[in-house]
């Protein structure tokens, strides 16, 4: 008797951990919602500019979007850098599930990033190259690793990524400029 009991719980608590697994709260992953809208060959590209002490860095990004599935993306990522000495860096696939926890959702707007205080906000129309984009942008002061900074982020919902630019201060100065958008129809 003793014996079935302890199977049947044995039973019983694996049926709740499997059942906890499954009924954990996935919803649509927002980034996967992001790129998924558009076709193969889509790609956003920004450049960084770093300037730690003298020292100057600056880094080109170009996300291309190679595949769309009902499960998830898959973006190419290549980076490359202006440093002396610095070989050419192969590019990088990444997958960016459908689904996903509810609490593994990172907020893009800094009214709900944790650790961040915003300072003031406006909206501002940003030219970059031929194109003007109307943005949202925002001073905050936040903490990441222990390290505090300012920073103003000019943001656009209809830019793949939202970020048109950014320009933080911390011990380091950087910028980050949307360099080109392009949308494969």
């Amino acid at each position: 008797m003793i014996g079935k009991m302890m199977k049947c719980f044995t039973a019983a608590v694996a049926m709740f951990a499997v059942s906890a697994t499954v009924f954990a709260q996935m919803v649509d992953n927002p980034a996967y919602l992001e790129w998924a809208k558009y076709k193969p060959g889509t790609y956003n590209k920004r450049e960084m500019v770093m300037d730690a002490g003298g020292q100057k860095m600056k880094t080109t990004m170009t996300m291309t979007l190679k595949e769309v599935t009902p499960e998830k993306v898959v973006i190419e990522v290549k980076t490359e850098m202006s440093m002396a000495g610095m070989p050419p860096q192969a590019p990088i696939s990444t997958s960016i599930p459908a689904k996903i926890e509810q609490k593994d959702i990172k907020p893009i707007n800094p009214e709900q990033m944790p650790n961040c205080k915003v300072i003031n906000k406006g909206t501002e129309d940003l030219k970059i190259g031929d194109k003007t984009y109307k943005c949202n942008w925002y001073e905050v002061e936040m903490e990441m690793q222990g390290m505090k900074m300012k920073s103003k982020m000019w943001i656009n919902d209809e830019v793949l990524g939202k970020l048109v630019k950014n320009e933080t201060s911390s011990p380091m100065v950087s910028t980050t400029t949307l360099v080109e958008f392009k949308i494969v129809k």
